[in-house]
């Protein structure tokens, strides 16, 4: 990946990672087209919901990291998102500290400071992302955005054979200020749906399927 800023980006989203899991067994999503699945749950002591989204895809795991690892590309495929900012990453840990800054037109836009680590499961291959907000106070305000105060991030490819990738991603945000409950709830369907989309389009330029990324395990072929 050398000439890419490199970062295990994503996990903006906006949004992202849950206590537990949705309940995709029983109940229906709320979304489902375009090979995109969506659920939506609530979690204990709030209004607002968390998501789970879902999509397969033909890529390496590689591929798919990397995507996340491209700063350049967020705005062309996750919803909403404006940039990216790496402040601060050891490869060697897996380990991260970004900046994202997200659009909420017609609203004040939002950023947040997010710290995460990236695993691989060692007999499944599948990788993992989390991210969550930091502590409050620990960085400063800035005066043209609202800072969410809290987030919670995981994505999750599971290799399912035949360079097929099972893509997870789940997530929950409060973006702060006086936004209605029904508003976000909204938002929190939109945006993994259209973000999954644009993943699906994103991932099969040749760029993304010739990498190899340190670390990274394929499963056999």
């Amino acid at each position: 990946m050398s000439g890419m800023r490199q970062v295990w980006a994503w996990l903006w989203l906006g949004l992202a990672g849950i206590s537990q899991a949705c309940d995709t067994e029983s109940v229906p999503p709320v979304i489902d087209r375009n090979n995109v699945q969506v659920w939506t749950c609530t979690a204990p002591g709030t209004p607002l919901l968390g998501f789970e989204a879902r999509t397969t895809v033909q890529s390496t795991l590689s591929g798919l990291v990397g995507l996340l690892m491209d700063t350049t590309s967020a705005r062309e495929w996750v919803f909403r998102m404006n940039r990216i900012d790496l402040l601060r990453q050891d490869e060697k840990a897996g380990t991260f500290l970004l900046r994202a800054e997200s659009d909420f037109w017609p609203l004040k836009d939002r950023d947040v400071y997010l710290e995460g680590r990236v695993t691989q499961h060692p007999a499944t291959l599948a990788v993992a992302i989390d991210s969550r907000s930091t502590p409050a106070g620990r960085h400063a305000e800035r005066p043209d955005f609202v800072r969410m105060p809290f987030m919670l991030g995981h994505w999750e490819f599971q290799p399912l054979g035949q360079g097929r990738v099972q893509v997870t991603m789940t997530g929950q945000a409060d973006p702060g200020g006086r936004i209605p409950d029904l508003l976000v709830n909204l938002v929190i369907q939109e945006t993994p749906y259209r973000t999954l989309l644009g993943l699906r389009r994103q991932i099969t330029a040749p760029r993304y399927q010739q990498m190899h990324i340190s670390g990274i395990r394929e499963p056999a072929r």
